[in-house]
């Protein structure tokens, strides 16, 4: 499970050797056995020895703004492989084989997106026009795509980073028109939201990322050395490259809390900077995240958790480097 620490003033230690989180009321133990990772989503104290605890048990500890942006993260050091394996991710980079890799991971978010437009189809009727138009109109942008994978990635990463926003923008369009009224938006607001909507699908695309990182570590590969996406300082490129993959999932997440009536208008605050999760939001926001996690779902010819999807598709990045 992840071990979130979402109430100003917690305290987390060590006692008996396992986790001793408080706020001075009341108290829990927690063995480090029973948690795969920790989300500081409000300001904590964390001791030394619960940061070494975490450390030695492989356990991260992710801290996230307001935004549900990752902004910083504690983990061992070492990495789960030799470097062999990360020199040659460094080549797969700017190979054709990594080209091919890139061209997989988006008809992949491709097909996770036409199913969520499908989704929306089957519960908005009176929209299904729209909602199969936008679905032709992601199939066929296809066919401008596939002849670029004899093309070494470095070579045309600006022009597929173009032909991807330009899809996300009909893509987003879509959906915005096609949610109730209240969650209806104009177009995708990152940094900040201008939205609810918005508010939701960022802060769960940030604990997606840490999610997408730690998988990565897990198959021994460097999250900072990116196929697509440029090399940046101290960012995980590789983590932005995979996600791609899954984040129609969280899309879908929202949607389903929305259209069900689990989300709640009272779960947001509004200020000069935009719209996030208040501690309402993310007291119901977290652990609906959580339980979609561990929901088993079929995908690649294979029955597995949501997490378990994001471990065996790094493994199998690590195997094509290999």
């Amino acid at each position: 499970m992840q071990l979130v620490l979402n109430t100003n003033g917690l305290v987390m230690k060590v006692k008996d050797k396992v986790f001793y989180v408080t706020d001075g009321k009341e108290h829990r133990k927690i063995s480090p056995e029973q948690v795969d990772s920790v989300a500081v989503t409000a300001p904590c104290l964390i001791s030394s020895a619960a940061i070494m605890l975490a450390a030695d048990a492989g356990i991260p500890i992710y801290f996230f703004d307001r935004f549900g942006e990752g902004r910083s993260s504690l983990r061992s050091p070492w990495f789960d492989s030799i470097a062999t394996l990360r020199r040659k991710q460094v080549y797969f980079s700017d190979s054709v084989n990594g080209s091919q890799w890139i061209i997989h991971v988006f008809q992949q978010k491709t097909a996770h997106q036409i199913q969520v437009l499908k989704y929306l189809a089957n519960r908005k009727k009176r929209m299904a026009k729209l909602l199969q138009k936008t679905i032709d109109h992601l199939q066929g942008e296809w066919s401008a795509l596939d002849q670029q994978v004899k093309i070494p990635s470095a070579e045309w990463s600006a022009s597929i980073m173009g032909w991807e926003g330009s899809m996300a923008r009909v893509y987003w369009q879509c959906i915005g028109q096609c949610l109730p009224g209240e969650w209806s938006f104009n177009k995708r607001s990152r940094r900040p939201a201008k939205d609810p909507f918005n508010a939701m699908i960022n802060y769960g695309y940030g604990m997606l990322y840490n999610k997408i990182e730690q998988a990565l570590f897990a198959a021994g590969l460097d999250p900072h050395l990116g196929i697509l996406h440029a090399d940046e300082y101290d960012s995980p490129t590789l983590s932005y490259d995979l996600i791609e993959v899954f984040r129609p999932w969280v899309d879908r997440l929202v949607i389903e809390n929305i259209l069900t009536g689990a989300a709640i208008q009272e779960g947001f605050e509004v200020s000069e900077e935009g719209v996030y999760l208040n501690a309402t939001g993310k007291r119901w926001f977290i652990p609906a995240f959580n339980a979609w996690l561990l929901a088993r779902v079929r995908w690649n010819k294979k029955q597995l958790t949501r997490e378990g999807h994001f471990y065996h598709a790094a493994a199998q990045l690590a195997k094509s480097i290999n």
